[in-house]
């Protein structure tokens, strides 16, 4: 039973006596004495149903004492940093999507593409909802969609599905909303990849979502600032995150205690992340890939 099951205790995650340094070990810059702004490793873990876990180890900042002045907020449109938000919004829909592809325990990757070089957003938009509602009147479809700009311009869909897919229905439903061509060519193709296919193997879910998320940090020239980068059917529900302050005030207890939380979940083909600048680690494990006797590599 890993420690957010036992509870939010601290002290039930394990580390070894070099990850707990002593009060004069601690970095200069470091203030825990309970007033003002105060250091803390936060570890946050979220399951999703198909045993899938991400866990993070962040450094933080918080406030104790009173309440200050919050800042006025720009309108809409009208913040000096407007870039700066720009790639705020890009890294919290890049989570969004890869969370979401989670919840639905996506494995499938579907592509709507055209044949024509379509470089109207507005207009690919409208025909995405016309497959939505054509589709929906078959089969439920639960999905998590982004779509991709090319180098020249072109513009095409990325869908993340669960479960084996009717590829003739797909390829008919989007061949229909789009119509034929002059000379009686159909104007849309649909092709769909397994991760057995695309080099995830056969617990490679986890990989798809990272995969398919990182189209909505991407410029696009045909998106504005305040357009979404992405779009989910509706019922998808994220599982609730669990987290707890550290007793570590180094990176080397930060990582461990990531690892001893994760390692209940199977670290068999794992992704992981760490900046020791951002003093960030984050760690992403495969569906149902739980150990019976986990062991931390370290």
């Amino acid at each position: 039973m890993s420690a957010f099951h036992r509870g939010l205790d601290a002290e039930s995650i394990h580390l070894s006596p070099l990850s707990l340094d002593l009060v004069e070990e601690k970095p200069s810059y470091w203030s825990d004495d309970g007033h003002g702004w105060q250091d803390a490793f936060v570890a946050r873990r979220r399951v999703f149903p198909d045993g899938q876990c991400e866990v993070s180890v962040t450094k933080e900042r918080h406030f104790v004492g009173a309440a200050s002045q919050p800042k006025p907020r720009a309108k809409r449109g009208e913040s000096e940093k407007r870039e700066e938000n720009d790639d705020d919004a890009g890294r919290r829909a890049k989570k969004n999507v890869r969370m979401c592809c989670k919840a639905i325990g996506a494995d499938r990757l579907v592509t709507l593409t055209y044949r024509e070089n379509m470089i109207d957003r507005d207009q690919a938009l409208k025909h995405w909802k016309a497959f939505c509602r054509r589709l929906g009147k078959h089969k439920q479809f639960h999905y998590v969609a982004v779509i991709e700009e090319q180098a020249r311009g072109a513009l095409h869909f990325h869908v993340a599905v669960h479960g084996r897919q009717n590829y003739v229905l797909l390829r008919s439903i989007w061949q229909r909303v789009l119509g034929l061509g002059p000379k009686g060519e159909q104007m849309g193709q649909v092709n769909v990849r397994d991760p057995h296919r695309f080099g995830f193997g056969v617990n490679g879910a986890h990989k798809l979502a990272s995969y398919i998320a990182k189209y909505c940090s991407k410029e696009m020239q045909c998106r504005a600032l305040d357009q979404k980068r992405y779009f989910r059917s509706r019922g998808v529900v994220l599982p609730e995150v669990d987290s707890i302050r550290l007793k570590c005030t180094s990176m080397l207890g930060a990582v461990q205690a990531a690892f001893t939380i994760a390692m209940e979940y199977g670290l068999e083909g794992m992704q992981s992340w760490c900046n020791n600048g951002l003093g960030v680690v984050w760690i992403s494990t495969s569906p149902g890939g739980r150990n019976s006797e986990p062991e931390c590599p370290f």
